[in-house]
């Protein structure tokens, strides 16, 4: 008789109840990360992204009772999976009144905008979609758009408050499009996605190139986009193996934690 394997915990929570979407936990900490970095952050910028990782975390637990996960994971989860959602959810809901209570008002109105990217994403998850590319680009919207709240509640403004969304958001929607591409060569499903993902990471990072000769103010958030973009446009390049997409991922974490240090070091 065989005997299923225990659940894996982490810090005494099942492991199960945690996003699966890896790639969701950099396009989220990325732009918190240079929001927090490019600032000088106090109670409201802290708040914000707090509000930001309990409220992804407790997103999982609405997923998996939806039945996304499937029936069994929901019906062995379900009192687990409850509790959880009423505390993150609770716990981010009143970071973010708090947040929102503390933040200047420019910060207040900022963060309408991930929460409007977000609201986009509802219909997304009750229709069971998560992994479809509109909805995860809306996703990459929202998550790129926390830098704005983060930052502002900072002091940042100027280039510093409204380039690093740009960035990410590009670099999220390359790479998205970049894996798509690298899983149809191999399927089929979406042969146009493969031309997409060719013209779109080179389009932007053109876009960066040009921002960087063109917008002086703007020059040390296009050099930190285009050493990112241009590892999207090597990944196309190579026509890469399905079973490659996680050394892809793990590359551009790395890229991207370069350009945050090149944001942090910006003058």
């Amino acid at each position: 008789m065989r005997v299923p394997p225990r659940p894996v915990s982490f810090g005494g929570m099942d492991k199960r109840l945690l996003p699966r979407e890896h790639g969701a936990y950099a396009e989220l900490g990325f732009p918190l990360l240079s929001g927090l970095v490019l600032g000088a952050p106090g109670a409201a910028a802290w708040l914000f992204a707090a509000a930001a990782i309990l409220l992804f975390v407790a997103n999982e637990s609405v997923v998996l009772l939806l039945g996304v996960r499937g029936n069994r994971l929901r019906q062995e989860l379900a009192v687990p999976a409850r509790g959880l959602l009423v505390l993150l959810g609770g716990l981010g809901v009143a970071a973010g009144a708090a947040a929102l209570w503390l933040a200047t008002p420019e910060a207040r109105a900022l963060a309408l905008v991930p929460a409007a990217f977000a609201a986009g994403l509802v219909p997304v998850v009750l229709s069971r979609n998560l992994k479809t590319l509109p909805g995860e680009v809306v996703a990459g919207a929202a998550f790129s758009a926390m830098h704005l709240p983060v930052a502002a509640a900072g002091g940042v403004a100027g280039a510093a408050l409204w380039g690093p969304p740009f960035l990410w958001f590009a670099v999220t929607v390359s790479a998205t499009l970049a894996v798509h591409a690298i899983k149809s060569r191999v399927t089929g499903a979406t042969p146009w996605v493969v031309p997409a993902a060719n013209w779109g990471a080179r389009l932007a990072l053109l876009g960066a190139l040009a921002a960087w000769a063109w917008l002086p103010g703007a020059r040390f958030v296009a050099m930190a986009a285009c050493l990112p973009l241009a590892g999207v446009v090597v990944v196309n390049r190579l026509r890469l193996s399905p079973r490659k997409l996680k050394q892809v991922g793990w590359a551009l974490v790395a890229a991207n934690a370069v350009a945050v240090a090149l944001l942090a070091a910006a003058p």
